[in-house]
């Protein structure tokens, strides 16, 4: 039997919603260093554990301040669902987290990710088969394919199958990422099940008390991407000094080479906001070493 999802994640938790190419065990770290309550992995193929390659055992690192940690899984067989539970990388996590929102059309062309939604049968079978471990098993969601009006009964089939928590990010498939998230759709989604529901998408430090309301807590992504220090409610660090602890997270878990490869795609967003956010970012993009960027980006609050 699982443990009680309420009993690892408060009421009111501030979360990291999982990011593929930026929710990697450098940027967790830093996040869970300025309070997060829960960080998710990139999402991981279940069919890609089959190979146990280096790549995937990469993303299934946990760092020492992850407490509790989840990671996030996709595919669209219940079976190899239930085979990643005896993955080692994976059992060593303590919540498991399902894909059901990629909008990515090589994911949903795969009948993956967002396109499980319309497939609620096979979905509640991969619930179903999670379960058969005893970690708690969450859903993030859309509000549909094109459609929100199934989404509630989609929340509540998870439920049914065994879900522990839903989070729900507030736009359709088709959306993609673009209009603004529909949080009263995500708040009748929360009041249609019993199981805990954390709201996703448009999540700022402006309007992060209003978006805890009608929910248990809020994923936040690409606000945290922004600024890491939303999870403490105040910045302490100038922008520059965040910058620097993220590249030693990244240097002593991938290398020098995270500065060129993943931590330079960081750049615009922990500029936004800023004058002359533009020569700044294009000198940036174009440096090919720690030193040059590091130049680049030193002084800025």
């Amino acid at each position: 039997m699982s443990a009680d999802i309420r009993t690892m994640l408060p009421k009111g938790a501030i979360t990291l919603a999982p990011l593929a190419g930026y929710s990697d065990i450098a940027f967790r770290r830093l996040c869970r260093d300025f309070g997060a309550d829960l960080t998710v992995t990139e999402m991981v193929s279940v069919a890609g554990l089959n190979y146990r390659s280096k790549k995937t055992n990469l993303l299934l690192r946990i760092a020492p301040n992850e407490k509790p940690s989840c990671c996030q899984l996709f595919g669209h067989d219940p079976e190899q669902f239930e085979r990643a539970l005896s993955h080692p990388e994976v059992a060593a996590f303590d919540i498991i987290d399902v894909n059901m929102g990629c909008p990515v059309r090589k994911v949903f062309g795969h009948g993956e990710g967002s396109a499980l939604m319309s497939d609620p049968d096979r979905a509640a079978r991969i619930v179903a088969a999670l379960k058969k471990g005893d970690k708690p098993v969450t859903v993030k969601m859309r509000l549909g394919v094109s459609d929100k009006s199934g989404a509630a009964d989609f929340a509540k089939a998870m439920e049914q199958a065994g879900a522990d928590m839903l989070t729900v990010h507030g736009r359709t498939r088709e959306q993609l990422y673009s209009g603004e998230a529909d949080w009263d759709e995500i708040r009748k989604i929360a009041a249609s099940v019993s199981i805990p529901v954390l709201g996703n998408g448009d999540v700022n430090a402006d309007n992060l008390k209003e978006r805890l309301d009608g929910v248990y807590g809020v994923a936040i992504g690409r606000g945290a991407v922004e600024n890491p220090q939303i999870f403490s409610g105040k910045r302490t660090l100038t922008r520059y000094e965040v910058f620097l602890r993220h590249l030693e997270y990244g240097e002593m878990y991938f290398g020098e080479r995270y500065v060129t490869t993943v931590l330079r795609g960081f750049v615009p967003f922990y500029l936004k906001g800023i004058p002359n956010i533009k020569a700044v970012r294009n000198a940036a993009m174009v440096c090919k070493d720690k030193q040059s960027l590091l130049s680049v980006l030193e002084g800025v609050e």
